[in-house]
């Protein structure tokens, strides 16, 4: 029996094409709370960045790619990188040119935004936090970067940050997050908050940064518009957002 459901945010609850909710997906959502079922957001955007999803509509938030985690209004949850690989982050960012987001738990810090950048926050309709000079933003905690480049430049990048990772859904863009973190981890973290184990669970998601959690939800459900290794992650592939792919989910499984 499904008691809880983990949906990505771009691609899954919002359309690429409206940058909306679907109003079938407004109604699942509705649906679910109404049988006991909680929901939960499981995206890679920092909650500062969540401005196209009412977030009072869930029960909690697995955000930064599953570095933060919060149940209800309470962070249960942080994952932060080393602060070596923080320092050469700072470095790259600095001497680079190459557009960087330095992610905290409550605050965000960008060096320069390029048309990369651009090009990138406008394909998901992503507010941009101000330029300004980031030395020594690696003494705090960082949780992920947005990296706005292509594969090598990224490849250069994690040569100096040996205990982190990258995963990207796009050309323009990367995220990269501390090794052995991932969006399953922090949906584990909540489900050990609610006493829900993982074969109760569904999950729903279209990106690569997705992977690790269709795998790991008792079912995963890859979107109709997911890269070919993502719906090979998945139990079962729905269409887009803007097929009601959410809702044809649920009734597939009898959820709804």
């Amino acid at each position: 029996m499904i008691k809880a459901v983990f949906f990505d945010i771009d691609g899954t609850l919002v359309s690429f094409k409206t940058h909306r909710v679907p109003d079938s997906t407004l109604d699942v959502l509705a649906q679910l709370r109404s049988r006991g079922i909680k929901v939960f957001i499981a995206t890679g955007r920092h909650e500062l960045l969540i401005d196209n999803v009412d977030t009072g509509l869930f029960d909690g938030i697995v955000s930064l790619n599953g570095q933060c985690v919060r149940a209800g209004g309470e962070i249960i949850h942080v994952h932060a990188m080393p602060e070596e690989d923080a320092r050469a982050a700072e470095r790259f960012a600095l001497e680079s040119g190459v557009s960087v987001i330095f992610e905290g738990t409550d605050f965000l810090r960008m060096n320069v935004a390029t048309d990369t950048t651009r090009r990138g926050a406008e394909l998901i309709n992503l507010g941009l936090p101000p330029e300004e000079d980031v030395t020594g933003v690696s003494a705090e905690k960082i949780l992920q970067l947005i990296v706005f480049t292509d594969e090598d430049r990224e490849r250069e990048l994690l040569a100096g940050m040996p205990s982190c990772e990258s995963t990207r859904w796009t050309h323009l863009l990367c995220d990269v997050i501390p090794k052995g973190g991932g969006k399953h981890i922090g949906i584990g973290k909540m489900l050990d908050r609610y006493g829900i184990g993982r074969e109760e669970c569904m999950a729903l998601g279209d990106g690569e940064n997705d992977i690790t959690m269709l795998r790991y939800a008792g079912i995963g459900v890859a979107m109709g518009n997911a890269a070919d290794e993502v719906k090979a992650a998945a139990d079962y592939v729905t269409g887009t957002a803007d097929e009601d792919g959410v809702a044809a989910a649920m009734r597939r499984f009898g959820i709804l």
